[in-house]
């Protein structure tokens, strides 16, 4: 116990000196950096910060105005900020340091890691040196240092090392309640901090779970009440998690379907070459050695000849035809059970057996794929692995010393830490490497905003929030608009001194309404902005940058009254009404025509050459109007197929159809026009935006082309992906009015419906 102290000290001692050495300006001025101004890295910090200067509860008010979201899908460390804001009240003021506290919790989550490290290989009989060398070499290895660039929730170290510990600890000690609620508790912490956690651990302990019922088949009667006790761990804080998710959310449309299950996971390189890998270059064009960035999980150069070595010791037993013995890769017994257990989780970070063709495991638990980036899930393999490795090389020294070869050993000892340490100073330098950003964005007494209100003679408080353009915004991974970064970096700034919240939201668990909803603020003067009936009338601040704008975006901007402006931006007030500014007109205009234009039948118009199809063949309840949509599960269907010179001898014609926003799937349907001369020989492929698009009509977007026809060219349309759904095709000439008739309440002008 006494050595285990001694040495516990000296660690904690190295890792603070290292951490100082990684960290020292930071520490010294947490709040004057920013360790990223990216997307996920500065949304993180807005989030954080501006829920602890004013918001309380599970719903965070910054984003998504006037609805909100939930704390626990706004990357806010919805447990611990509420640990801080109980500080903030009762001992010491941080309300605006919120992104100097974060970088202290991020840097001081590693010092937390270290010991428990330190710990489980002691629990493995390694000596207290060996323990805290190799401590130090995991933890500055570890895969979660490179992700303080901008998911901080996932720096945190500390938790897998510490759940295993504890795991180890009930393990050892039977049916223990102490070591059991623990467990349950880091879960609790884990998942309130980020959902990825309480599945790591939910994972990792069924996994252990079905290694002991493998190894106790045979007296599977006297392990069951354990069995079932480990059992009951590792689900009840997921459900606790989940259902106190479920029991406080107010919206019920989340995406359920997010892109990147069958993307983001580890694959063998991940986890055995490092990112940065000469062999990558040299083999690369022969073999592909490529991986996704979240799988990466790489456990050091030592670990990956120790794999190689088994590999070799394999393929020579094949030739040889002799039965091998592994028994001298796993020379400690107690993690053997461990490492079989991370093995199976690391195939679960491939996405094995997903990917082999069984995409339908994963729709009977759909909870699954919430977890979008299974890479992260090898970061169990990664701890396990490496102590393993620790361990067998180890235990080889001590053999080489106890058969009298001393040199040999030390030599390879040596060799081990040293690769161990050269791998993760690498890591840690291509980690912090560019994270010593300025905070000029969410920093203490930064007046800046303030000011401009002031010269301008301006009160922050008569605006209701803030929309900036360019417009940027997320869906899910549906609908993407990713314009406006540097906008989006201003409007939060702005509203972290000014207190007003964003219209704009870039929560990716957004609520599917609530997204479509906000994108459709931009849509044309023909859509009702439907968001507005939930707002007051007080005007909103507009924020545009000195970019380029499109769309509607320069008619808000004309609508609004600027009150500042210099080279950077301009500020200005917006009625909020303007947002449905010419919408009555349009309407009044499209009905005081509809009865003028000559037709029959559905479509009336004042140009002989349209094309209509509404679908009404296909009886469907989930039409955008009429009885009937056209509806494919996956696969490609064909809307158009023809001349388009016909319909008008010259000018461009607009093609448009509604495509429906289908939660089922990740991403949208692809649209494309190919083009076909007369002897059926491919010419051109024209691919339709279908994500970046800006009117949406309640569930629904409306996808336009604009195409100037060839007399000698045929033109086909098609569609493609899963869940798809159209409705209303409609071929015209770009200067023709058209009215098709659908039923008494709902017309349809120009392909617009002439209805909110």
């Amino acid at each position: 116990m006494k050595k285990n102290i001694i040495a516990l000290l000296i660690l904690v001692s190295l890792t603070l000196l290292l951490l100082r050495l990684m960290f020292g300006d930071i520490l010294r001025n947490p709040n004057s950096y920013l360790f990223s101004r990216e997307g996920d890295a500065i949304k993180s910090y807005y989030n954080f910060s501006w829920y602890l200067r004013y918001d309380s509860g599970i719903r965070h008010d910054g984003i998504n105005y006037p609805y909100g979201d939930h704390i626990q899908y706004m990357n806010s460390h919805p447990l611990y900020i509420q640990f801080v804001k109980f500080i903030d009240r009762h001992i010491i003021p941080v309300a605006e340091l919120g992104a100097g506290v974060l970088n202290l919790t991020m840097i001081f989550s590693l010092l937390l890691a270290a010991p428990f490290l330190f710990l489980i290989m002691r629990k493995f009989s390694l000596p207290p040196w060996y323990a805290v060398i190799m401590s130090l070499a995991i933890l500055f290895l570890s895969p979660q240092l490179n992700r303080i660039g901008g998911h901080f929730e996932m720096v945190y170290a500390f938790f897998i090392p510490l759940y295993w510990y504890l795991l180890l600890r009930w393990d050892e000690e039977g049916r223990s309640w102490l070591w059991g609620t623990l467990l349950i508790v880091t879960a609790l912490v884990g998942g309130f901090t980020s959902a990825y956690y309480v599945a790591f651990f939910f994972v990792f302990s069924l996994a252990y779970l079905l290694v002991q019922f493998w190894l106790n088949r045979k007296n599977i009667h006297s392990y069951y009440r354990k069995g079932l006790y480990l059992l009951v761990i590792a689900v009840l804080p997921i459900l606790m998690v989940k259902g106190f998710v479920i029991l406080t959310d107010w919206v019920d449309d989340r995406p359920d379907n997010p892109w990147g299950f069958f993307i983001f996971h580890a694959n063998i390189w991940s986890i055995f070459l490092p990112f940065y890998s000469s062999l990558k270059e040299l083999i690369g064009g022969t073999i592909n050695m490529d991986f996704e960035w979240e799988g990466k999980a790489f456990v050091g150069l030592p670990a990956t000849l120790l794999v190689l070595s088994v590999g070799f010791f394999l393929i020579r037993s094949l030739f040889i035809w002799k039965k091998p013995d592994y028994r001298i890769f796993f020379p400690n017994r107690r993690l053997n059970a461990w490492l079989i257990s991370a093995i199976l989780v690391l195939l679960f970070s491939m996405c094995i057996p997903f990917k082999w063709g069984l995409h339908f495991l994963a729709d009977i638990i759909p909870s699954l794929k919430q977890f979008r980036c299974l890479g992260r899930f090898s970061w169990i393999f990664y701890y396990v692995f490496t102590v393993y490795s620790a361990s067998f090389f180890y235990i080889v020294f001590r053999r080489f010393k106890k058969n009298g070869m001393n040199l040999l050993g030390s030599l390879l000892i040596f060799l081990v830490i040293g690769f161990w340490t050269i791998d993760a100073w690498t890591n840690v330098k291509i980690s912090t490497g560019s994270i010593f950003n300025n905070n000029d964005v969410l920093i203490r007494g930064d007046d800046e905003y303030l000011e401009k209100f002031r010269q301008a003679g301006v009160n922050p408080e008569q605006f209701q929030a803030i929309f900036f353009l360019p417009f940027s915004n997320t869906s899910g991974d549906k609908l993407l608009h990713p314009r406006g970064h540097n906008a989006f970096i201003e409007a939060m700034k702005c509203s972290y001194h000014t207190g007003l919240p964003l219209i704009q939201s870039f929560s990716p668990r957004l609520s599917l309404k609530h997204a479509l909803s906000g994108i459709q603020l931009i849509a044309d003067t023909s859509i009702y902005k439907l968001r507005i009936d939930d707002m007051n009338d007080q005007p909103v601040l507009l924020l545009v940058t000195k970019e380029e704008l499109i769309g509607q975006e320069p008619r808000l901007k004309e609508l609004a009254k600027i009150f500042y402006e210099d080279d950077k931006l301009c500020l200005a007030s917006l009625p909020v009404k303007a947002f449905n500014k010419a919408y009555s007109s349009w309407v009044d205009y499209g009905r005081s025509i509809a009865d003028s234009l000559p037709g029959e039948g559905q479509v009336y118009t004042n140009h002989e050459g349209v094309y209509y199809d509404g679908f009404d063949m296909n009886p469907s309840s989930r039409a955008f109007s009429g009885g009937g949509a056209l509806y494919k599960k996956e696969g490609q269907v064909e809307i158009y197929n023809g001349e388009l010179y016909d319909l008008q001898t010259e000018g461009p014609v607009e093609l448009s159809f509604w495509l429906y926003v289908d939660h089922r799937t990740a991403s949208m349907p692809e649209a494309e026009l190919h083009l076909w001369d007369g002897q059926e020989r491919h010419l051109k492929r024209i691919k339709l935006e279908t994500r970046e698009v800006h009117n949406v009509y309640n569930h629904w977007v409306r996808i336009r082309h604009i195409v100037t026809p060839d007399p000698d060219l045929r033109y086909q349309l098609i569609v493609k992906g899963k869940f798809i759904t159209l409705d209303e095709l409609l071929i015209r000439p770009e200067k023709s009015e058209v009215i098709v008739h659908r039923d008494k309440k709902f017309d349809l002008f120009n392909n617009f419906a002439l209805s909110k």
